[in-house]
């Protein structure tokens, strides 16, 4: 079991083993669901590319990009399509995130030292400053997370089994809330509430925290058969990835249904999905 566990780990904090690139696309409603056009390849190199997170506001995605082992943030501007590296340490950050005041961007840091992984925050301004919001000798490592528009936090953090914890940023202490988790962690804005994916016997549902209330209600049942990466517009409705292909749930509806996909996006299997207004990024394996 120990054996299982570190290798579970390291295939969460490592994302090492598969070359990944990152597609921009643009989303369009049709007469019948949705259509995505203008794939283009903002990563553009062999190795990993993962995890991209849009900018609330400006023309930027975030991503990890691994170059010789080592993983650092870097971002894309798809207005003038110019890449700028963000960070570069000893250490690997993964999963960039933009902190509610648009102030800092917060990766899951893993130490080269000891394989910690803990929650840190760059300053946009200076990437060279730095602070722990969570440190993982204390509250177990860190795999992924999420705020909320007023900086209430989440996070998916290993352990047998994975749990879902809220933390409160005075205390660092963690509530747990949902045990047997997946990788996708989001705020929906329109919902005021978190979304999870959580494993259910021999199922996966999707389920809504209320951070306020810490309330968790059923959503709706998880793309079946799999991975479980999905991501929501901002209208409400659902993406979800499974193998080579896109589909999308809307709300109070049982069915998931295929996007349409460009003949000219490379078909291989797809897993995490950002999205922000018309814009939408796949993760894609090489």
């Amino acid at each position: 079991m120990k054996i299982l566990f570190f290798l579970f780990c390291l295939q969460v904090a490592a994302f090492s083993q598969n070359g990944t690139e990152i597609y921009l696309l643009e989303i369009q409603k049709t007469s019948d669901g949705f259509s995505t056009i203008n794939p283009r390849n903002i990563s553009n190199r062999t190795g990993y590319d993962n995890q991209p997170s849009f900018h609330p506001k400006k023309t930027l995605i975030y991503f990890s990009s691994q170059n010789n082992g080592q993983t650092d943030i870097w971002s894309y501007n798809y207005g003038s399509k110019k890449l700028t590296q963000i960070t570069n340490t000893e250490d690997s950050e993964y999963s960039p995130t933009v902190t509610p005041d648009e102030k800092f961007l917060t990766c899951i840091v893993q130490r080269k030292s000891n394989g910690d992984q803990d929650l840190v925050k760059f300053s946009l301004k200076d990437p060279r400053k730095t602070e722990i919001i969570l440190e993982s000798q204390k509250t177990g490592k860190i795999g992924y997370h999420a705020w909320s528009t007023q900086s209430d936090l989440i996070a998916f953090v290993l352990g047998e089994p994975n749990t879902l914890q809220q933390f409160d940023l005075q205390t660092k202490k963690g509530k747990i809330l949902g045990t047997n988790i997946g990788r996708s962690l989001h705020y929906i804005p329109s919902k005021k509430s978190f979304s999870f994916v959580e494993k259910d016997g021999e199922n996966w549902k999707i389920k809504l925290l209320d951070p306020k209330t810490g309330q968790i209600s059923m959503y709706a049942d998880a793309l079946a058969e799999s991975d479980q990466y999905n991501a929501w517009d901002k209208d409400g409705i659902l993406f979800g990835s499974k193998n080579d292909e896109l589909f999308y749930l809307k709300e109070k509806s049982k069915t998931w249904k295929n996007v349409s996909l460009p003949a000219d996006l490379q078909k291989n299997k797809i897993s995490r999905i950002a999205i922000k207004d018309q814009w939408m990024a796949l993760v894609i394996n090489e």
